[in-house]
């Protein structure tokens, strides 16, 4: 882990509680150290963070749109904290294999199935990418869940609930079936479900 990484998680640590109202669930069930797989769904930018504050023990690596490493500061912090870019448009998957090879060297990893965050709360679909990282390093997944009502602002209150790890087995690593990926899929959006409340109809959410 470098020096600057630890510097800035448990400064985050500080922070993060300063400017949201946050509430963990689960915690216990953290493992105390890596090679684990997170899957989360995904509501903000913060995402990463108020995820990756938990376990300041163990890196986290994760994987952030290449627009965003193309501004100045953000590009350069994202570069510090173990991001890895990625061209949602280009099918390249060697961020994938970047991001296999830093979990079996005993790093965290965090990843979004849905691939775009949800404005509503709602679960999205998820992608094949993080059923495929999962059956390739058979790394155990940590499913996590984030919510919170309307858009995310000062002393927001945000629920961060943990899931207990899962074991997804494949039987070929190397070349998972499509059955064995859509089985994985299943698995993890049925763990990731579990830990947020369901979408409120617009008509409820504005009582």
């Amino acid at each position: 882990m470098s020096g600057f990484y630890s510097f800035a998680v448990h400064v985050l640590k500080v922070v993060m509680p300063l400017w949201y109202k946050i509430e963990t669930k689960g915690a216990e069930q953290l493992p105390t150290d890596g090679g684990y797989l997170f899957i989360s769904n995904h509501r903000s930018m913060a995402d990463p963070i108020l995820i990756g504050i938990q376990n300041a023990k163990t890196p986290f690596c994760f994987l952030a749109k290449q627009e965003l490493f193309e501004s100045g500061f953000i590009g350069w912090l994202l570069k510090k904290l173990g991001a890895i870019a990625v061209d949602r448009g280009a099918g390249d998957l060697s961020p994938i294999e970047e991001l296999c090879g830093k979990l079996k060297n005993g790093e965290n990893a965090l990843i979004f199935p849905e691939g775009t965050r949800s404005k509503d709360g709602t679960l999205g679909k998820f992608k094949t990418g993080a059923a495929l990282i999962a059956a390739q390093t058979g790394v155990p997944v940590v499913p996590v869940g984030i919510s919170f009502e309307g858009n995310l602002h000062f002393r927001s209150k945000i629920c961060v609930q943990y899931g207990k790890p899962l074991a997804l087995p494949c039987d070929n690593p190397a070349d998972p079936r499509p059955a064995e990926l859509k089985a994985i899929k299943i698995a993890m959006t049925k763990a990731v479900a579990d830990l947020i409340p369901p979408a409120l109809p617009d008509s409820q959410a504005q009582n």
